[in-house]
This record gives C-alpha cells, structure tokens and sequence, in this order.
C-alpha cells in the first residue's frame, strides 16, 4: 500500500524547520510520497497571509531537488477558507487504497478537538505530531485524550526542531534586520526581491531613530510578545504596535519636545519610557490608551497594570539577545505564564537595581508592594 504524507499550512513564509520536519516525516514513516500544501486562508486567521501566488513559490524553491516531495496548489487554486476535513477526504479520494499522513505540529494537538469535524480527519488519515525546540510531543494525556474522544491515537515523530517561526522572519523583514541564519537563502531572495512582509508607517519611523541593534532588540520584543496572544486573548496588532514602539524614544532628545513634561524624579534608564509614549500618542498619533501605558512603564512598570503592560514590561526583559544571569529561568517561567514570569521579572529588576546601588524610580517600588508583598 502506497504512503503518502501531507504537510499543509500557511508557510507564510515557509522555514528551514518546515523543510526539516517534511525530511524527517519522509525517512521514519518510509513515505512514498510527500504532498506540501500551502492553505489559500487559514480558518483561524483574520488577517490575509502574503499572496497564494508568492507563498506557493517561495515552497517550491525551499523543497527544490528532495527526492519524493510534491508541492500541491489544491487549497490555492480551491479559494477561500481551507478545512483540513476537506482536503484529507479529497485526498482520500484522489487516492483510495494509499495510508495518508497527515502531520501537525505537537503544539496543536491540544486544540484539534476545536478544528472542522476532528472525527472526519481521523477517518481518512492518521495524524502524526512532531515538537518544537526540543519540547518533543506530550505522551500520556494527549494519548488518553485521543483514544477516550477519537477511539484513534496519533503517531509521534521523533524529531523536535529549533523554535524557528515565519513570524520571525515577517517581523525582521518588516524592520530591515538581516534574515541570515532564520530563512532559507534562497526564500530570502526572494522575499527582498518582491518586497514582501514590507513594514508600515510605524516600522519606518522606528528605522529612522533606532540604531540597528536596537532595531533587532525591537523586533525580537514583538516576537516574544506575540507568543503569549492566544494565551492573555489580546489583540495581535495591540501587541505588535506596542512592541514595534515600546523603545521608539530610545535616542530622542526630550527637549525637541517643547511639550512634552516630564514627571519629578524619574531616573535618567526611564526617561525614553515617558518619551516614548509622548511621541507615540502626539507624533505617530497612538490613541489606544493602553499601548500609550505599555510605552510608558515598559521599564519601571508600576501598580495594577493591564495585561498588555505586563506582556511587554515581560518580553523586553526576555527576548532572545538579552544575556544576563537568571534570563534562562525567567524564559522557562514565561512558559509557564505570564502573571508568574511577569513577578519574577520584578523581582529580578528590583534585587538587580538594589545590587548595583542604583536609585530605585518609585513606580517600581509601588509595582513591587502591589504585585510581590500585595500579592495580587
């Protein structure tokens, strides 16, 4: 019986960890074949991805001369909102006596009881989940889930990739960083050639007043920012803007703001802060009052702040290329969640600011009393 492998997604750009996966799909479940294939519009997106016609292309170059993979345009050429039910039940049809895989990240195994009739998929192939970032699939409760719901398991693949994402590569290209180490070459090329994921009004502001470490600082902000969306139900475009901005005064000089005021004693590493959120509700007219706090007590923080200050107050001190002692156990307790990380960060900044003797800006303290001996 022939088998054959189906990899969809929105491969908004497609990655290196894409290619890995269908690689590593093909060699342990002895495929016969694999089928890429790009959705025209995921169900569980709003926002259009780049163009059908430009994702479809930039797979075909990333897959280019691995032996037994097929890049399909089926969902593309369908339109519209693409169900994976009916696509594995054409598939099915296309091809009757074939065993079909149909691989998942293990990330998603947890809301595929929530997809288009779950029972339907099963019914024409067997899902297969791989991890991320060395996390490998959950074993025992997914399993009993799946047998008690579905009657069916799903196979695990043994291979967990790095925690590369296309968010990654939309953001650095959306702000000029350099794309080398996070994209395939040759999906590089082309996203520069034909200008995709080109950022706004906001992205070019920020290009023209930051340095460019302090521009990859930025974009690595929105990308730790933007991994706890599903988690905190936030808007993706709230924390994306008031990350892109959270360091928008950084280099800004506040007396070329003639009004602009700033408050009695706030110490000189948080003066961009109250900068920032100037310049981002007079100058690039922000009128969302809860990004304006987010710019604004991004470094100090300060008593019962919403929970998009608490997420970039949190990421700011985490993101990838921040290295001081104690970053890696405040990662992993940003995976535990964001009201936990987010004390911890707290914590952290105040007994760092106490050991180096620095005058401690009396929001912080308040933020202190409030969140660690207030406990709220």
């Amino acid at each position: 019986m022939e088998r054959i492998g189906v990899f969809g997604g929105t491969f908004n750009p497609v990655h290196a960890q894409h290619v890995e996966v269908l690689k590593s799909a093909i060699a342990t479940l002895q495929l016969d074949k694999m089928i890429v294939m790009p959705t025209f519009m995921p169900p569980h997106k709003n926002k259009a991805p780049a163009p059908a016609t430009d994702r479809l292309n930039m797979l075909r170059l990333a897959v280019k001369g691995i032996d037994k993979v097929e890049v399909s345009d089926y969902e593309i050429e369908k339109g519209g909102k693409s169900y994976t039910y009916q696509t594995m039940e054409h598939l099915k049809s296309v091809y009757p006596d074939a065993e079909l895989f149909f691989l998942v990240g293990a990330d998603m195994l947890k809301d595929f009881k929530t997809w288009r009739y779950p029972e339907r998929i099963l019914s024409a192939c067997m899902l297969v989940a791989c991890g991320r970032d060395n996390s490998g699939v959950s074993d025992i409760e997914e399993e009993k889930y799946f047998l008690e719901r579905f009657n069916k398991s799903f196979i695990k693949l043994p291979y967990s990739g790095k925690d590369f994402s296309s968010t990654k590569i939309r953001i650095y290209s959306s702000l000029g960083v350099s794309l080398q180490g996070v994209c395939i070459p040759a999906v590089e090329e082309y996203v520069k050639t034909h200008n995709l994921y080109a950022g706004g009004e906001y992205e070019k502001f920020i290009k023209k007043v930051l340095t460019e470490k302090r521009i990859r600082h930025t974009a690595n902000v929105i990308i730790t920012a933007l991994k706890k969306a599903k988690e905190t139900a936030l808007d993706e475009e709230k924390i994306k803007t008031s990350a892109l901005l959270h360091d928008c005064a950084k280099y800004l000089d506040p007396k070329d703001y003639p009004d602009f005021t700033m408050p009695e004693g706030v110490p000189e590493p948080v003066v961009h802060a109250y900068l920032g959120a100037y310049v981002a509700e007079n100058v690039l007219k922000i009128t969302d009052e809860e990004i304006i706090d987010a710019i604004r007590y991004h470094t100090s923080g300060k008593a019962n702040m919403s929970t998009l200050a608490k997420l970039i107050f949190v990421a700011d001190m985490i993101e990838e290329d921040r290295f001081y002692q104690g970053v890696d156990e405040l990662r992993k307790a940003y995976e535990v969640g964001l009201d936990y990380c987010f004390k911890e960060c707290l914590k952290e900044e105040t007994v760092h600011l106490l050991n180096r003797k620095k005058p401690i800006y009396v929001e912080t303290l308040n933020a202190y009393e409030y969140y660690i001996n207030g406990d709220k």
